[in-house]
C-alpha cells in the first residue's frame, strides 16, 4: 500500500512525539539512579544490570517486529508498544522492590524496540535526511528533559518516583495520538518480500557493528555521567543534572542543526567530524584539563548527534531498498545489544576500580567506533557498486 501523502504530516508528527517519549526514560534513569539505588539498597554497579534488562527487551522488540507487523499491522504494533510503555513507566513509579523495577525496565525496553524499529523504517523509506535528523532530535529533546525533570523534583525534596509519574502521564498522551491514527500507516513497505528474506552479510555485518558501538557509547555516557559527577566528583545534584542535560542537549542541538541543513550536509563530512569530536569529548571528560573535563559532555553529545540518523538514512542506498526494512531491523537489534553490553561493562569497571574509570573506558570505545567507521566506509564503496 502506498503512503497517502495527506496523512504524512500527521504520521511524522506522531513519530516525533513517540521519539520524545523514547528519549525521556534514557535521561531520567541516569539522573534517578543515585536516589533509586538507595531506595532499593543496591550497589552503584547494578545500573548496568538494569540497563541490560531494558535493552534485552529492546532487542526482543526488534526481533519480533517483522512477524508481529505482518500479523496485526504497523498501527496495531505501534499501539501495543505504547500500551506496554505506559504500563511499565507506571510500574517504575510504584515498584515496591527490585524485582518489580527489573520487570518495569524490561517493559520500557520492549516498547523502545517496537516503536524505534517501526518509526525508523517508515522514515527511512518514505522521507529524507531532514525528517530523519529531526526525528532523532525529538529523542534528544526527551533525553535532555529527563534529567531536568528528575533533578528539579529532587531539589524540591520530592522522590525520584515523581519523574516516572510525569513520564507515564506523557505516555498516555502519546497513546491517545497513536490510537487515533493506527489505521493510517502504510500496510506494506517497498520490497517487503526481499526484505523478509534478507540476512546479514558483508556490509551489513559492518553496519551492525557500527550500530552496536554507537548506541553503546551514547548509552554509557548518558547513564553513567551523572553518577560520575555527583558521586565520583562530588558535584551537587542540580549541577550534575544540568551538565548531563548538556550532553543530551548537544545531541539534540546537533540533530536540529542537521535537520535544518537537510541534504546540504554531506554525510561523509558529518560522520568523519562525528568520530573526531567523540574522541575529543571522551578525552576531555577523562583528563579534566584545566578543570574543564565536564565540557567533554556537551562536546561528546554534539559529536554523536549525526551518527545514528545518518547511518539509518544511508541504509537503503547501501543495501538496496528491497532489503532496507529488514536491515534496519537488524541494526536496531544490534544497537540494543550495544546499549546493553557497553554500559554493563562500564559497570564492571566501576565496581572493580572507581567511577573515574568511565573516562578512559569511553575514550577506548570512541576510538574503536571510529576504526569501525573507517571499515564501514571502505565496505560501503564495494557494496554500493554491487547494488548499483
Amino acid at each position: 500500500m502506498v503512503l497517502r501523502r495527506r496523512n504524512a504530516p500527521v504520521l511524522v508528527g506522531v513519530s516525533f512525539l513517540a521519539f520524545v517519549s523514547l528519549g525521556l526514560p534514557s535521561g531520567v534513569l541516569g539522573a534517578s539512579w543515585p536516589s533509586m539505588r538507595l531506595s532499593f539498597d543496591r550497589p552503584v554497579a547494578d545500573l548496568g544490570t538494569l540497563l541490560a534488562l531494558s535493552v534485552g527487551g529492546y532487542f526482543f522488540g526488534g526481533i519480533v517486529l517483522g512477524p508481529l507487523t505482518r500479523r496485526i499491522g504497523i498501527g496495531n504494533v505501534f499501539t501495543l508498544g505504547v500500551i506496554v510503555g505506559t504500563t511499565s513507566l507506571a510500574a517504575y513509579a510504584t515498584a515496591p522492590g527490585w524485582p518489580a523495577l527489573l520487570a518495569a525496565s524490561t517493559g520500557v525496553g520492549l516498547t523502545g524496540g517496537l516503536v524505534d524499529s517501526v518509526v525508523n523504517a517508515y522514515v527511512a523509506l518514505h522521507h529524507g535526511s531532514r525528517v530523519m535528523n529531526l526525528l532523532h532530535a525529538s529523542f534528544g529533546i526527551g533525553a535532555t528533559s529527563g534529567p531536568i525533570i528528575v533533578v528539579t523534583a529532587l531539589a524540591r525534596g520530592m522522590s525520584w518516583r515523581v519523574g516516572y509519574v510525569i513520564l507515564a502521564a506523557l505516555e498516555v498522551v502519546l497513546l491517545v495520538a497513536v490510537v487515533s491514527i493506527r489505521r493510517d500507516w502504510p500496510t506494506a513497505t517497498p520490497g517487503a518480500g526481499a526484505a523478509d528474506r534478507a540476512r546479514p552479510g558483508g556490509i551489513v555485518v559492518l553496519l551492525l557493528g557500527m550500530f552496536f558501538m554507537y548506541v553503546g557509547v551514547e548509552g554509557t555516557a548518558g547513564a553513567w555521567s551523572y553518577s560520575l559527577l555527583a558521586e565520583g566528583r562530588g558535584w551537587s545534584q542540580l549541577a550534575a543534572g544540568v551538565w548531563v542535560a548538556s550532553y543530551w542537549g548537544g545531541l539534540t542541538g546537533g540533530r536540529l542543526l542537521l535537520g535544518a541543513l537537510g541534504d546540504r550536509a554531506s554525510t561523509g563530512i558529518v560522520l568523519n567530524l562525528s568520530m573526531v569530536g567523540s574522541i575529543v569529548g571522551a578525552l576531555l571528560l577523562w583528563l579534566r584539563l584545566g578543570g574543564l573535563g565536564v565540557v567533554g559532555l556537551p562536546v561528546l553529545g554534539l559529536s554523536l548527534a549525526g551518527i545514528f540518523p545518518t547511518l539509518v538514512t544511508l541504509t537503503p542506498s547501501r543495501v538496496g531498498v528491497g532489503r532496507a526494512s529488514a536491515v534496519i531491523g537488524y541494526q536496531i537489534a544490534a544497537a540494543s545489544l550495544g546499549g546493553a553490553t557497553l554500559p554493563w561493562i562500564a559497570g564492571r569497571f566501576v565496581a572493580a576500580s572507581s567511577l573515574e574509570s568511565l573516562g578512559p573506558y569511553l575514550l577506548g570505545c570512541t576510538v574503536a567506533m571510529s576504526a569501525l567507521h573507517l571499515a564501514v566506509e571502505r565496505g560501503a564503496v564495494t557494496a554500493q557498486g554491487r547494488v548499483g
